[in-house]
């Protein structure tokens, strides 16, 4: 069994490394020894760090921080990266492949998200199940729409019903929303925000993944993983309890989008 998934693990990267480089995206293949960079640390606490010779180095925990750090030391020309290879986190050793996306229009964001989830279709043979939404600008445009206090935002990401209704009451615009089925939410978010720069977006993906037959989910209390995304961020699923697929917005101009190989359900 063991070695089947190391073959299928290894084909897997030879069939994605070749669509990343017929999409013309620049392949990367770092050392996973770096300089450690606080940010690292602040986004992933279990980055592991070490000392050699007066310098502290940190092992990758996160390929998505290695391509912005070493973007940011050198001016890089190409704008599409791609990669594949192995992230240490917790002392476990997990393998990542993904794209990150330099300064995208949303026609490339939404390009990069129907390559991935075309290729995983097609070459596997795979149905995605869902995928779950949400841009953090969206609880923003309540928030000054209503003249909410700030900490109303801990109490969506927290579900607390109970709390939003005794602040707000129940006829709420936003406890309406948050209380009614996740399938029916984009509806009541366009009711309000429809003429949005976000859900105009929003709207353009649900009809771009029309044809994979998946549920869309927008969920405003749905919390990214990663700590850096500050707009929109999505995850798909097989029928599997841990995405296969995530990614989103950071950096204020950038995109990253990653393949789940260890418990994404695809191996």
């Amino acid at each position: 069994m063991k070695n089947e998934l190391i073959i299928r693990r290894l084909k897997f990267a030879q069939d994605y490394t070749q669509l990343l480089a017929d999409e013309n995206y620049q392949l990367v293949d770092m050392n996973m020894v770096e300089p450690f960079n606080i940010d690292d640390k602040r986004h992933h606490s279990s980055t592991i760090i070490f000392e050699k010779n007066e310098q502290l180095f940190s092992i990758r925990s996160d390929w998505t921080r290695s391509l912005l750090n070493y973007n940011e030391n050198y001016t890089l020309d190409d704008r599409f990266f791609g990669y594949f290879g192995p992230v240490v986190r917790d002392y476990k050793t997990f393998y990542q492949a993904g794209v990150e996306l330099y300064r995208p229009s949303n026609e490339e964001i939404l390009s990069g998200i129907d390559m991935h989830l075309s290729f995983i279709t097609e070459r596997y043979d795979e149905t995605f199940q869902s995928i779950v939404v949400n841009d953090d600008t969206l609880l923003d445009l309540y928030i000054e729409k209503y003249a909410l206090d700030a900490d109303i935002r801990t109490l969506v990401h927290e579900k607390n019903l109970s709390e939003i209704k005794k602040r707000l009451g129940g006829t709420h615009s936003l406890y309406t929303l948050l209380s009614a089925k996740v399938s029916d939410q984009i509806d009541l978010v366009n009711a309000e925000f429809g003429d949005s720069d976000i859900m105009r977006f929003m709207e353009e993906l649900k009809q771009l993944l029309a044809k994979y037959d998946m549920k869309f989910i927008l969920d405003l209390s749905f919390r990214s993983p990663q700590s850096y995304y500050n707009g929109f961020y999505f995850q798909a699923f097989l029928n599997h309890d841990y995405p296969l697929l995530s990614g989103g917005e950071y950096n204020s101009s950038a995109f990253g989008i990653a393949v789940n190989l260890s418990n994404g359900g695809l191996l």
